[in-house]
């Protein structure tokens, strides 16, 4: 008889133990979740950020290869597609959404806004006089409101 009762008692689990791992166990897939959603959360910034860069790289290439002089002055009107030298692209503020080198809206960045400043620079050397170099520096704002800078320089040689 003793044998049977000794069987009894090893083979089942007590309330107290059940509710005991029910606790650990919720604990642990608690911690999980939270880092679970602190990833998904974040994972859109990265790419919102690449956009960001790729737009402003775009504008940036597209200024720094046009001619440096133009003998036709910007008349106020002139569209994307018309645009035939670095300080042409002076006139762009406040640009929304980005738009291609054709002048066409590029309407799923419609977040980001597009600014460019084509400025006179002086290298400070005799053999680069002031009004033959510009630092073309293009601002991108991202639809969570963070900026990407980037510039390059454009010269008339």
């Amino acid at each position: 008889m003793k044998n049977f009762r000794s069987r009894f008692y090893i083979l089942g689990v007590t309330l107290v133990e059940l509710i005991v791992s029910i606790v650990v166990i919720g604990v642990a897939l608690a911690g999980v979740m939270v880092v679970i959603v602190r990833n998904t959360s974040a994972s859109a910034d990265p790419m919102i950020w690449h956009q960001a860069v790729i737009v402003a790289e775009a504008y940036l290439e597209e200024a720094l290869t046009k001619e440096f002089t133009d003998p036709n002055p910007p008349e106020g009107g002139e569209s994307r597609a018309t645009y035939d030298d670095v300080l042409d692209y002076n006139n762009i503020i406040a640009e929304s959404p980005p738009r291609d080198q054709n002048g066409n809206a590029i309407t799923t960045l419609a977040g980001y806004t597009v600014n460019v400043q084509v400025i006179p620079e002086a290298f400070g050397t005799p053999a680069v006089p002031l009004a033959s170099a510009v630092r073309v520096q293009v601002t991108v704002t991202t639809p969570a409101g963070g900026s990407v800078v980037v510039s390059g320089y454009r010269t008339d040689y």
